[in-house]
């Protein structure tokens, strides 16, 4: 894999390399000059190469990846089928890059369209007929195109494709999943294994493993690292209770020494427009939405366990300035458009460095601007890890991409979407398929013939000689298992007084805690279960408790590398 580590000034403007469409675009949008990481990443991009960008948080990278794209889409004459695949990890995050890309594609005349698991059957039913140019689209969303028939047709004419935020899905078995996607992609594109790749990210700490993971192990890449120094400035603080926490902590029914971490998260909101409040787990955003809601009304809970309406309305609400603050989880460390933000505060230390620097880099979004960050810390042991990391952090040391290698349920799962993919395989050439991804790039027939033997024994293929052939129960089993995100299931909370969805509670808080009458925290909000369906809906009103219990969640706490 090749390696290109670029930090001088390009000897050439990358704004001529950029069709005269593209320019008159960027003049009637307002885009007056490139940004460093875009002179830098454009030419690269423009020429044809494989690109793993890495830039700051609000520099362009995606205006880099996608100018030089755009304008070579928008002169390929009688245009059939999906061009550009565009590949982010959230589908809140195919809404926002819908929106960013639909001003630009309506000026150069090209057709753009989200497609993920809340996508209506009748827009899927069209998009197979008469497909977009360009289609944004998850990882799990990706695979589940790959076998169908008239979408194959489509695919084939798929030249680039970019991945946004790629680190978010690198270290987990996503990116083993998107890995192998793409080369199956390769083997349906009419452009057998040239298309363009192109991924995207702020914060990475090993570029030559990622960039492998992107291009696969025998492909090409050019890392384009931006040295453009953004300013960020990080506070460490540890409130201790005074004798006004002592008597604050009473009315907010907790400890004097939490009373005092709720006081200064107070304080350094009310002394900004607009701030983020991160934390490292549903559990602790309920609670401290909570506790602050009893000072403050202008404050917003947004984690992943709420309905998406929900999550829409935060943001929107804080985009608005209806809201001056919200509590977080991870869900807003990436670039979901929140508008403007003033100061980014970390609850408790961070644990890793580059969740930090994503956080911290949400405040001060625009170039030239300083990203502030402040780390209320509640003991020894967080004070010291918040410093440890902070450090790391200002050197730029960023904890290395774990990727992982042979796992065999993925392998699994995708021996049964190949044989989909093309209605039966041989086994050489789906082995060659498997093996150009680089988490199987030392995958042996031996390992793979042990696997097939195991979903022929459960009925999913069958092996005819050298052949690997689905079965009936193939596609069931490919389409009920397209994510790896670990789950667990989920029961809908809906508001009786409304009628509108609120969130969701995890099956263990159900099976174990969950009974009529019981005070519950869920949106920041306390609520009373007044019913519980067959169903598994958990129907509430809402009640004042700030007593009450804390639902809880899986996947929830960052580990220590």
């Amino acid at each position: 894999m090749q390696m290109v580590c670029i930090g001088g000034t390009p000897h050439r403007s990358a704004l001529e390399q950029l069709p005269d469409s593209i320019r008159r675009a960027m003049e009637r949008i307002g885009i007056g000059e490139l940004t460093e990481p875009q002179e830098k990443a454009i030419p690269a991009i423009a020429a044809g190469r494989n690109v793993l960008l890495i830039a700051p948080t609000g520099t362009g990278k995606t205006e880099a990846a996608i100018l030089p794209v755009l304008g070579k889409l928008s002169k390929l004459r009688a245009r059939k089928g999906i061009s550009l695949i565009y590949i982010t990890p959230l589908r809140a995050l195919n809404r926002d890059m819908l929106r960013r890309l639909s001003s630009w594609c309506a000026e150069l005349g090209i057709s753009v369209e989200v497609r993920h698991g809340d996508t209506p059957q009748p827009t899927r039913r069209r998009q197979a007929l008469k497909p977009p140019d360009i289609l944004i689209t998850t990882p799990e969303t990706l695979q589940a195109i790959l076998p169908g028939k008239r979408m194959q047709t489509n695919l084939k004419a798929v030249r680039w494709v970019i991945v946004d935020e790629v680190h978010e899905m690198a270290e987990s078995k996503r990116g083993v999943q998107l890995a192998i996607a793409l080369e199956r992609l390769s083997e349906i594109s009419g452009h057998g294994r040239n298309f363009q790749r192109i991924g995207l990210s702020a914060t990475i700490g090993n570029p030559e493993k990622v960039g492998k993971l992107l291009v696969g192990e025998r492909g090409k890449v050019e890392i384009v690292q931006a040295t453009l120094p953004k300013g960020y400035s990080y506070w460490i603080q540890w409130p201790l209770p005074t004798e006004e926490e002592f008597s604050l902590s009473a009315a907010l029914f907790t400890s004097p020494e939490a009373a005092a971490r709720i006081a200064a998260i107070k304080e350094l909101s009310d002394s900004h427009a607009s701030t983020l409040i991160f934390v490292n787990s549903r559990q602790v955003a309920e609670m401290l939405s909570l506790r602050l809601s009893l000072l403050d009304q202008k404050i917003g809970i947004h984690h992943g366990s709420l309905s998406r309406e929900e999550r829409e309305r935060i943001e929107d609400d804080f985009k608005k300035g209806a809201l001056k603050a919200i509590v977080c989880t991870s869900t807003l460390e990436l670039g979901i458009d929140v508008g403007s933000v003033d100061l980014v505060i970390q609850y408790l230390s961070p644990r890793q460095v580059g969740p930090l620097i994503q956080r911290v880099g949400r405040s001060g979004h625009r170039l030239g601007l300083t990203s502030e960050g402040v780390l209320i810390t509640a003991f020894v042991d967080d004070a010291l890890e918040s410093i440890a990391v902070v450090r790391r952090a200002q050197d730029g040391l960023v904890e290395p991409t774990r990727i992982h290698e042979g796992a065999l349920d993925v392998l699994a799962h995708q021996i049964v979407g190949l044989a989909l993919d093309h209605g039966g395989i041989e086994t050489k050439r789906a082995i060659g398929i498997l093996s150009r991804a680089y988490p199987y790039r030392k995958l042996n027939r031996r390992v793979f013939t042990s696997i097939a033997a195991f979903l022929s024994s459960l009925g999913l293929i069958r092996l005819d000689g050298d052949r690997i052939v689905p079965t009936g129960r193939a596609r069931r089993y490919y389409f009920a298992n397209l994510s790896m995100i670990p789950d667990e299931r989920r029961y809908p909370v809906v508001d009786l007084t409304s009628g509108r969805a609120v969130g969701t509670v995890g099956e263990e808080f159900i099976a174990l805690r969950a009974r009529l009458g019981l005070h519950f925290i869920c949106r920041g909000m306390v609520w009373n279960i007044e019913q519980i369906s067959e169903d598994g809906r958990v129907y509430v009103t809402p009640v004042e408790d700030p007593r009450a219990a804390l639902p809880g969640w899986d996947g929830e706490i960052l580990p220590v590398p």
